[in-house]
């Protein structure tokens, strides 16, 4: 995981999208036949017994997933390697798995929040560019084609967003799987220093244990290194693949490591734990059954579900893991061209340029030069003020270009 910068953030009041949320409370009977107690679920009604969050991160102040802020200042924080990480190393853009408390709503302001007990990154590739195409906004990694969107969070590193890039740099891609070797990214980070193995992350595909081949995407894997049975490597198993640095001679990857997991590994089962999923459909069977990324979706309690529901749209889901399968309370259709809801950094000022019109804040650039002030004026903008940032991100994805700036006195 890169550190080079810390992270910045969002989260939402009621936001629009929130408004916009299509949904219908399961049955009561229905939750009670599935084990889980009750008729009410976590951030709910009460009684709930926690929450899990799977994201990308939108903001900061707390870190924001999904629409909820999650106080981190006690979380453990693990990154996609299993190593201890700090709530520094967090950026905009990176993708999380957040256990925490019940969801509540804050006194004031109705923000949903909620208290992180564990924070894990997880990050899709690592290696470098052979490709690039301006144009149609791609770039292919390590026979991956990876999607840059307006949401797309760059290095600060990588002024010019995606026309800054060039074949053969090593960058980093945080982001969602959205088909066969297909990702959208939320963030993507340059790495100055060459690592010492490539990582690729994603669906088995063409598996031959008589040849230790596999392909995830067009790339095909070779594991005949790997020591061990992996007896649960399958055609469609997500895999994360540590990969030499350099293909052999028939234009294979030699694989160093592989971990299998479990769509939705890491989400509580059987318990009364709302959970909030966003993600690609990865099968689909009807509007009521289909599946996210692997993890089946049992969409038949909800009353209303949006129009459009097919494999590849990218969907937000909240419900209960419930016998492995996601039980939905609530289905969202999300565009990924539409950063609409913008992010939030919330914090103090460490450093102010005024020549350029920006100052800093957990690490994130803000520009503030088309911002309006609340509480304050641009004078207040000095190192050390408490402020709330309101915006989207810049044309090249490197800088939260400011609508409002909330002084915090």
């Amino acid at each position: 995981m890169s550190t080079k910068h810390p992270p910045s953030s969002d989260h939402g009041p009621a936001s629009p999208r929130r408004r916009r949320l299509l949904s219908a409370a399961l049955a009561s009977a229905t939750l009670t036949a599935a084990g889980c107690g009750g008729d009410n679920v976590a951030g709910v009604g009460g009684g709930g017994t926690g929450s899990f969050a799977s994201g990308p991160i939108r903001g900061f102040g707390s870190i924001v997933v999904n629409g909820i802020r999650f106080d981190d200042s006690q979380a453990s924080i693990i990154d996609d390697a299993g190593a201890a990480a700090r709530s520094d190393d967090l950026r905009l853009g990176m993708i999380v798995e957040v256990n925490g408390s019940p969801i509540s709503a804050a006194p004031v302001t109705g923000r949903r929040q909620a208290t992180a007990a564990s924070i894990h990154v997880r990050s899709e590739i690592e290696g470098p560019i052979s490709a690039i195409d301006v144009a149609t906004g791609t770039l292919t990694v390590l026979g991956q084609t990876v999607r840059v969107t307006p949401a797309t969070v760059f290095d600060d590193d990588l002024r010019g967003g995606l026309a800054s890039l060039v074949p053969g740099q090593i960058v980093e891609i945080h982001g969602l799987p959205s088909g066969d070797g297909q990702y959208t990214a939320t963030r993507i980070d340059d790495e100055d220093d060459r690592p010492s193995h490539y990582k690729l992350r994603g669906v088995v595909s063409g598996l031959d244990t008589a040849a230790r081949t596999f392909r995830i995407g067009a790339t095909v894997i070779d594991y005949r290194d790997v020591a061990g049975s992996l007896a649960g490597l399958a055609d469609g198993q997500y895999a994360r693949v540590e990969l030499a640095t350099e293909p052999d001679g028939a234009g294979h990857w030699r694989a160093r490591a592989i971990q299998t997991t479990r769509a939705g590994n890491r989400i509580p089962d059987g318990e009364r734990v709302e959970i909030e999923l966003e993600g690609y459909i990865s099968s689909f069977t009807s509007p009521q059954r289909f599946a996210v990324q692997g993890l089946a979706v049992d969409a038949s309690g909800v009353a209303r579900l949006p129009a459009g529901l097919a494999a590849g749209r990218r969907v937000e889901i909240e419900g209960q893991l419930v016998d492995g399968i996601l039980v939905a309370r609530e289905v969202e259709l999300e565009d990924d061209d539409d950063d609409q809801d913008g992010f939030e950094v919330e914090g103090r000022i460490t450093a102010v340029d005024t020549a350029a019109q920006t100052f800093l804040v957990r690490g994130v650039v803000i520009d503030y030069s088309q911002a309006r002030f609340k509480d304050g004026t641009v004078a207040d903008l000095v190192a050390g003020a408490s402020v709330e940032v309101e915006g989207q991100l810049s044309s090249d994805g490197t800088r939260l270009v400011a609508r409002e700036i909330e002084f915090d006195r």
